[in-house]
């Protein structure tokens, strides 16, 4: 989740948490609120903002809930000085939490694609790093750069989360071929129209050291895509 959003949703977490320590989840006002809270308190917890606490975090938010401006612990200018400080050390923190990722994953994905090329003969290696498989061999041509390809696809982490699934979303993707992600230009390319391939991509093929999407953990992530070539440029 970006900084931005903090503060912005943190706001509604405050004015349910009361009501689900005290009471059961009643009706659809509680449980969104309690979902809400759930998810800001996670993205806290999976970024490590720990240099806030709760409690007066609580107590804020109810003062100014209230209107009581007059009667804030932290008045202006300090309040926006701290509320900037406290952004520029979540961007920090989350910087710091991407880099450490980022390695771990890469540790992941060099010992995963040096295995696919000792107990699979079928995977083969281009000279970039991307690895790919043919599962089914197509007849038709092959697509450049600068084509359009209609495609079917699901793409999954090392671990098995799908992050991106045109199959979920029940219609065929297309694009521009030479828009996306540089494992994919490489790899469509190799494809023939109604082949499909598996394809290993490391980061610096793919989002680098930025998380995907909004996968928890997934910064500097190989990512693997099942891919159909459906046609090219199609009408």
């Amino acid at each position: 989740m970006r900084i931005s959003k903090f503060l912005c949703i943190a706001c509604v977490l405050s004015c349910f948490i009361t009501i689900a320590k005290a009471q059961d989840l009643k009706n659809q006002k509680d449980s969104m609120g309690y979902a809400l809270g759930f998810q800001v308190g996670e993205s806290f917890f999976l970024n490590q903002i720990d240099f806030v606490t709760l409690e007066a975090y609580l107590a804020g938010f109810e003062a100014g809930f209230k209107g009581n401006a007059s009667q804030s612990l932290v008045k202006e200018p300090q309040r926006s000085e701290l509320i900037k400080r406290f952004q520029t050390m979540a961007q920090q923190r989350q910087e710091e939490n991407n880099q450490r990722e980022a390695s771990f994953n890469k540790f992941i994905t060099k010992d995963l694609m040096e295995k696919n090329l000792k107990e699979d003969k079928d995977v083969k290696q281009t000279a970039s790093g991307l690895q790919y498989k043919v599962l089914v061999q197509g007849k038709g041509p092959k697509p450049t750069a600068t084509d359009k390809v209609k495609v079917h696809y699901v793409g999954t982490l090392y671990d098995g989360t799908v992050f991106d699934s045109s199959i979920q979303r029940g219609e065929p993707a297309v694009f521009p071929l030479n828009q996306v992600i540089k494992g994919w230009v490489e790899g469509i390319q190799l494809m023939t129209v109604g082949s499909k391939f598996k394809f290993w991509i490391p980061a610096e093929l793919a989002y680098g050291d930025r998380p995907v999407g909004q996968v928890p953990k997934s910064s500097g992530s190989m990512l693997i895509f099942e891919v159909e070539l459906i046609a090219i440029n199609p009408e």
